[in-house]
């Protein structure tokens, strides 16, 4: 009976835990915890979790899929997934400016990048846009300006991310951001996802794009069948007080020729031949 009350003590101890280790110890151990060299040695032990140690970082870094696109709607996040599984981050350095120039992968924004094989459709290239925005792609994002020439024509995306709103601009690196009242017949919902109609978006080409970017683009959505002249003519017409709209009605007659035999008097449109059929580009 001595002997078990001697042992009473010990059984009825608080039972120690390792903090490194995050597990319970007897009292046997508690010896060995007080060494600091040992303490010192578990204090040093990596997470089980954590990746092996490294001199250098990964050459890329996979960007977690969940949610992306949500933010457009719960059809843009379901399409959106295979996406997300292949958008990788790479530092931006001569070696990625170089494979961007071969075409080995696509700049998105700066630093997020896709293989080109999966962007081969106007679904892809806009869901692509709204995942490399991630957490910061908010409902009322619409892309637009050369974004929305991108997504409806492929080739090359733009530099930089366009995007119309109609709440309070905000600053994300790699994003041009405007203000703008869209009306239902200005956006096209692709694969869940807003992007201005080829209409809008030549209309914002003419207003707020080069020159020298606007015309080219403008003349494939022509050839695609996209937009026409007069279509185009009559849309600036009715945009009266909007910024860059008097420019943009020249600049029109520089990038399209209208169809032999028409003449554009404003929104009206009088035909001198019957011609009909696709337009040409000058």
């Amino acid at each position: 009976m001595e002997t078990l009350a001697a042992a009473a003590p010990a059984l009825t101890a608080p039972v120690l835990t390792a903090p490194a280790l995050g597990v319970p110890v007897d009292a046997a151990l508690r010896d060995a915890l007080a060494d600091p060299v040992l303490r010192e040695l578990l204090a040093d032990e990596p997470a089980q979790d954590a990746p092996p140690p490294c001199d250098r970082p990964p050459p890329s870094v996979r960007l977690r899929p969940i949610g992306l696109c949500a933010a457009w709607s719960y059809h843009a996040a379901d399409l959106a997934l295979p996406l997300g599984a292949e958008l990788q981050r790479w530092e931006e350095t001569p070696t990625t400016a170089a494979m961007v120039a071969r075409g080995e992968i696509v700049r998105l924004l700066p630093g997020v990048f896709l293989p080109p094989d999966l962007l081969g459709t106007s679904v892809r290239r806009a869901l692509a846009l709204g995942c490399a925005l991630g957490e910061h792609l908010q409902s009322h994002h619409v892309i637009a300006g050369r974004s929305a020439a991108w997504v409806h024509l492929g080739g090359r995306p733009p530099a930089s991310l366009e995007l119309l709103s109609p709440a309070h601009r905000g600053i994300l690196a790699g994003v041009v951001q405007r203000h703008a009242r869209l009306g239902p017949g200005d956006i096209d919902t692709v694969g869940g996802a807003p992007v201005t109609t080829p209409r809008r978006t030549a209309s914002d080409l003419l207003r707020f794009s080069p020159e020298a970017i606007a015309r080219p683009l403008l003349r494939r959505l022509e050839r695609a069948g996209l937009v026409e002249h007069e279509e185009l003519r009559a849309h600036l017409h009715r945009l009266h007080r909007h910024p860059g709209v008097q420019e943009a009605r020249e600049r029109l007659d520089r990038a399209l020729t209208p169809l032999a035999g028409v003449r554009l008097e404003g929104p009206l449109i009088t035909a001198r031949s019957e011609r009909t059929g696709p337009l040409s580009s000058p």
